[in-house]
């Protein structure tokens, strides 16, 4: 099986983005969030529109294709010498295959080569909410450690209480 991560670009790829978003958060989130959170919080941050708005800030949004087939997206932008990682989703009937090693493998990759400008990065970032065991989990195993607990305030009276978790990037010498 060939994994690939591809840059979202196209209309066409936006528009599979915020459906596997949709998909996703919609039966994944349901223990978490409240269903209005859950719809507030994909218009907010998944919809075709925020895509959009997102890209033009700088933000790069990956399809993550197993055999051709979108399997999940994520997205991460660069602050200072940190990757920010705050969108990694993978459908649920693709889950526990090793896709989010691979996705996280993929992106330290990337901080290691020249040709990127980006080997000044030292951290990957990701916040994660604290009733998302599974998800919180899967990032300790990738290596990543909790470094902060906060709350976010995504406006409209919702929250989540979260752990920032960071993962060190060793660089290859």
């Amino acid at each position: 099986m060939k994994f690939e991560a591809m840059p979202i670009a196209t209309e066409k790829q936006i528009m599979e983005t915020e459906k596997a978003a949709y998909n996703i958060w919609r039966n994944y989130y349901k223990d978490i969030f409240p269903k209005e959170q859950i719809e507030y919080m994909l218009k907010l941050f998944h919809s075709k529109e925020a895509v959009k708005k997102q890209i033009a800030n700088g933000y790069i949004h990956m399809s993550l294709l197993l055999d051709g087939e979108v399997i999940g997206y994520m997205c991460y932008y660069v602050k200072n010498d940190c990757l920010y990682l705050p969108r990694l989703y993978i459908k649920p009937e693709y889950r526990r295959q090793g896709l989010a090693k691979q996705a996280v493998a993929r992106l330290e990759k990337l901080l290691q080569n020249p040709e990127h400008e980006l080997t000044h990065i030292k951290k990957i970032r990701h916040n994660i909410s604290k009733k998302n065991t599974f998800a919180v989990n899967i990032y300790e195993h990738l290596g990543f450690k909790k470094i902060r607990e906060v709350t976010v305030d995504f406006g409209n009276g919702f929250t989540s209480d979260d752990y920032i978790m960071e993962k060190t990037i060793n660089k290859v010498k």
